[in-house]
């Protein structure tokens, strides 16, 4: 029985798994509370996981830009 380090394929995996939940993660929150303020306000959209999804992504690069942007150099 060997106890080596986990190979450079199984941890660049892993992360792409929990990041991929994490994503999944925060669309589905995202999709909660747009759909719970669309009850109270008609004019707020309620939009499916999809487009929630693309919603995580848009606003996680727009953070990302805005940091290197406007971070400390």
């Amino acid at each position: 029985m060997s106890t080596s380090a986990p190979s450079v394929g199984a941890t660049i995996a892993g992360t792409c798994l929990g990041m991929q939940a994490a994503l999944s993660a925060e669309a589905w929150l995202l999709m909660l509370v747009l759909g719970a303020v669309h009850s109270v306000a008609a004019a707020v959209p309620a939009v499916g996981f999809g487009t929630a999804v693309l919603f995580v992504i848009g606003l996680n690069m727009a953070t990302g830009y805005a940091r290197r942007v406007f971070g400390r150099k």
